[in-house]
């Protein structure tokens, strides 16, 4: 029995080596990937240990992220890297979360939507992941509603902290989808379990209410300063002129009023979320010392 382990032992050692040295090397540079091998292929070359190839293989991603000089050569193969390491282990949670936060900083949206969208599937307990993919789609993509949904799927996930829930209402908000913050924060509320939760989660859904109601008004000031450039002077101003049928009530309990801007407020919880910026700086790229310690 213990010639036959050492036989199985010194194979399974040969055979690392043999795809250790077919993987591609001649005329990479250090810290620089010439090609990424399919996943069946590597499975096969490591007789089946798939978590060894993946390690191996998460190991050059750590090398090619940390090239001090990984913004003049580019990043076009973190994405193929990640997705091979991903297809061996899919429970690699960490590969999914820096590959994500890497390839939306560099520019490379799509690639970091798809490896965060895959976490997501592969590890539906690493809240990060859609919130990260949540991240993109406001940040990048000026996608409040899409932002909205994944940020839903994390705040539901076991652990996320408190504030994933407050960002869900503001991506709805922002998106022009109140009622989908609502609907989510009056499911919240019938799961909530401690009088703490959900004093925060009612808190929330008056606010939801709040940006509900008064989006359509700031509407229907928008078109009165189209026709009249300045005012009004009173939200009721709005149905006398026909914008609005009747002036709908303050959710918070207060008066509606019309700040500087054309945006209205409720007297009794003056707060709105702020509007989208379409001008809103993207970020340089990556600093690879930032991720120092990337082994999983």
């Amino acid at each position: 029995m213990l010639a036959l382990r050492a036989l199985v032992f010194l194979a399974l050692a040969a055979a690392t080596g043999l795809a250790a040295s077919r993987l591609p090397q001649v005329g990479e540079t250090p810290y620089d990937v010439e090609a990424v091998p399919r996943a069946g292929v590597l499975g096969w070359m490591f007789l089946g240990n798939r978590t060894l190839a993946a390690n191996l293989n998460w190991l050059r991603a750590v090398q090619y992220i940390g090239e001090p000089r990984a913004n003049e050569r580019g990043w076009d193969k973190l994405f193929p890297l990640v997705d091979v390491v991903t297809d061996l282990d899919p429970g690699h949670g960490y590969a999914y979360q820096v590959a994500g936060t890497i390839l939306g900083s560099v520019g490379r949206v799509s690639e970091s939507n798809r490896i965060l969208e895959k976490g997501t599937r592969e590890v539906p307990n690493r809240y990060i992941l859609p919130y990260l993919r949540a991240f993109n789609a406001f940040y990048y993509d000026g996608d409040w509603t899409t932002a909205g949904h994944f940020a839903e799927v994390a705040a539901r996930t076991p652990g996320a902290p408190e504030h994933v829930r407050q960002n869900v209402l503001a991506y709805y908000v922002k998106g022009r989808r109140a009622d989908a913050a609502i609907a989510f924060l009056e499911r919240s509320l019938e799961e909530a379990k401690d009088p703490d939760t959900r004093k925060a989660v009612e808190s929330q859904l008056r606010q939801a209410f709040v940006e509900r109601d008064a989006a359509q008004l700031d509407d229907a000031v928008a078109a009165w300063r189209r026709r009249y450039f300045i005012g009004p002077l009173a939200v009721e101003q709005l149905v006398t002129a026909g914008l609005l049928e009747t002036l709908p009530p303050d959710p918070a309990g207060g008066r509606w009023y019309v700040d500087a801007d054309g945006r209205v407020h409720s007297t009794a919880n003056p707060f709105r979320f702020a509007k989208p910026d379409p001008n809103r700086p993207r970020e340089p790229g990556v600093n690879p010392a930032a991720y120092g310690g990337l082994a999983r």
